[in-house]
C-alpha cells in the first residue's frame, strides 16, 4: 500500500536530479539573450523618438525683445525650450507647430523680483525647496494671466552679514522639474549696521582677501612646481622604488570660518541684496518712513567694500545717490507706485519720487520695479499687488524713464537682479523659451495676455481660461 504512493513520488525526485545533472542546452559562453541584445533596429527606432526636436513658430508678431529693441511683424523659432532664432524669413522645419500671432505683441514673460504663492512654499531651506514645490497650484494659471513666468523669493535672510537663502521658480504648471529655474544666487544684509558690526564686517572681507592671496599664491608654486624638469620626476621614482615614503601632494588652504559668503560675493558668484527696512505694506496699511539716506550711503560703503555693486531693495531716496550707485556698478528694485511725503524742513533730499526710475536710469543704473504687496490677491485693489506687475512698470514711464527700458524693469533687469538674466529676461537665441503673446503694448494697461509659453510649451491660452476669456479687446 505504502509503495503505492511513494514509487511515484521517488520516480519523480530521481527525475529533477537527473534534470539537474543535464548540462545547459546553451554554451556557456553564449550570453542570455536580453534587452540589450534584441535587433538594433528597434533600440534606434525607440532612440530617435525619445530624442526628437520640438519645434514652435511664432509668426506675425510685433517682437520686444526685452532688450530695448522691437521687431515688427517678425517670426520667432523655438527648439524644445530655447530660443532658435528672432527676425524675419526664418529658416523653419518641416512639422513646427505654428501659431499666427499677426497683430499682436510679443514679450518676454514677466519676472518680478520678489513674490510668494505660484506653488512656492511659504517658508524653504535650499536643500527642501524642489520638494515643497506644487505644480497644480490654482494660483499659477492667474499669475500666467498676469504675464508673470519668473519670480524670485528669499528666506532666512542676512542681518549684518552677508547670508541667506534664494530660488528663481518658473511658473510650469504640472511640471515639477520645470519650475526650478535656478537656486543660491542672492545673499542679503540689511542697514543700517552700527560700528560694531562695521568691524565685524571689515574683518570678514579682509580674511576672505588673505585668503584668496593664499590661494593664488598656492596656485602659483603649483603651476611652478609641474613646469620643473623630468629628472626630478625620475628621481621622484627611484626613491619610490627604494621605498622611500612618498610624499602627499599639498592642499590648497581652507577658507576661514564665516567668510564662505563673502568669497562668493568677491567671486562674483553671488548678488548681494541690501535691504533697507522698506518694504511697502501698501497704501492702505501706511509705509516706511520718509528718508533712508544713511541707510543708501553705508549700502553704497559695503559696495565699495566688497569692490563689487549690489542691489539696493526699494530705497526711498536712491534717487539722490543716482551718480554713486552707478559708480559702484549697483542696481535699483523700485515700487513707482508707492509714494512716501517729504521732510517738510528737508524735501530736496528726502521722500519718494515718481522719477526715480528715470532718474537711476539716465545715471546708468539698472532698475527693475515690483508691486507694493509680493502676493497676488483678489480683494479688487487694482495695482497692489503682482496681479499688474506691467502697470508698475507703466508707472515707471510715467515717471518719466524711457518707454524702452520700461520693459526691461520686468523682464532683462529684474533677471540681472536674480543672477538668471543669462537663461531669462529677453528674446535671445539659447535663452529659455519663456514668452508672452499679447493684444497689444505689454506696458498698456488695456492688454491682456491671449497665450503664455513658459520652458518652450503652451501653457495657458486666455480663451481656454476663466479669468478673461470673456473681455474681447
Amino acid at each position: 500500500m505504502i509503495t503505492k504512493y511513494v514509487l511515484p513520488i521517488l520516480l519523480s525526485f530521481g527525475s529533477h536530479l537527473v534534470a539537474q545533472d543535464e548540462p545547459d542546452s546553451k554554451p556557456t559562453s553564449q550570453p542570455t539573450d536580453t534587452a540589450e541584445d534584441r535587433p538594433s533596429e528597434t533600440k534606434d527606432d525607440d532612440a530617435a523618438d525619445a530624442e526628437e526636436d520640438r519645434f514652435t513658430v511664432i509668426r506675425g508678431a510685433d517682437v520686444y525683445t526685452g532688450t530695448g529693441s522691437m521687431l515688427r511683424r517678425a517670426s520667432i523659432l523655438i527648439k524644445n525650450d530655447k530660443i532658435e532664432a528672432v527676425g524675419h524669413d526664418l529658416d523653419v522645419p518641416d512639422g513646427a507647430t505654428e501659431i499666427d500671432a499677426t497683430g499682436k505683441a510679443v514679450s518676454p514673460g514677466f519676472v518680478s523680483v520678489g513674490s510668494s504663492g505660484f506653488g512656492a512654499p511659504g517658508t524653504f531651506r535650499l536643500e527642501e525647496v524642489a520638494d515643497g514645490l506644487n505644480p497644480w497650484d490654482p494660483s499659477i494659471k492667474l499669475g500666467l494671466a498676469a504675464g508673470i513666468t519668473s519670480f524670485g523669493m528669499m528666506a532666512n535672510e542676512g542681518r549684518d552679514v552677508p547670508r541667506g537663502k534664494s530660488a528663481v521658480l518658473k511658473l510650469a504648471p504640472g511640471d515639477l522639474e520645470g519650475m526650478l529655474c535656478a537656486t543660491d544666487t542672492i545673499l542679503s544684509m540689511r542697514m543700517p549696521l552700527d560700528r560694531q558690526q562695521w568691524r565685524k564686517l571689515r574683518e570678514l572681507v579682509d580674511q576672505a582677501r588673505e585668503h584668496l592671496d593664499a590661494v593664488a599664491k598656492f596656485e602659483e608654486e603649483q603651476k611652478s612646481s609641474a613646469g620643473k624638469s623630468e629628472d626630478k620626476k625620475s628621481n621622484d621614482g627611484k626613491d619610490s622604488a627604494k621605498g622611500g615614503k612618498k610624499k602627499d601632494d599639498p592642499k590648497p588652504p581652507k577658507p576661514p570660518r564665516g567668510t564662505e559668503e563673502i568669497l562668493d560675493l568677491l567671486a562674483g558668484k553671488k548678488l548681494l541684496w541690501i535691504d533697507l527696512g522698506n518694504a511697502s505694506r501698501g497704501w492702505f496699511m501706511g509705509g516706511p518712513t520718509n528718508s533712508d539716506n544713511e541707510k543708501v550711503r553705508q549700502g553704497l560703503e559695503v559696495a565699495e567694500l566688497l569692490g563689487r555693486g549690489v542691489v539696493f531693495n526699494r530705497p526711498i531716496t536712491g534717487w539722490v545717490y543716482a551718480d554713486r550707485i552707478a559708480r559702484t556698478g549697483s542696481m535699483a528694485i523700485l515700487e513707482p507706485r508707492s509714494r512716501v511725503e517729504p521732510d517738510e524742513g528737508n524735501p530736496d533730499i528726502t521722500g519718494s519720487n515718481l522719477a526715480s526710475a528715470a532718474i537711476l536710469a539716465d545715471a546708468g543704473v539698472p532698475v527693475a520695479v515690483m508691486s507694493p504687496t509680493s502676493n497676488l490677491t483678489l480683494m479688487g485693489l487694482y495695482g497692489q499687488d503682482v496681479n499688474t506687475l506691467h502697470v508698475d512698470a507703466a508707472y515707471a514711464v510715467r515717471g518719466g524713464l524711457d518707454n524702452r527700458k520700461g520693459l526691461r524693469t520686468i523682464t532683462l533687469d529684474a533677471a540681472k537682479m536674480l543672477g538668471v538674466d543669462a537663461r531669462i529676461g529677453s528674446i535671445e537665441p539659447s535663452k529659455d523659451a519663456d514668452l508672452l503673446i499679447l493684444t497689444g503694448d505689454p506696458l498698456h494697461y488695456a492688454s491682456l495676455v491671449d497665450t503664455a509659453i513658459v520652458n518652450g510649451k503652451v501653457v495657458y491660452e486666455r480663451q481656454k481660461e476663466t479669468f478673461y476669456s470673456h473681455i474681447s479687446r
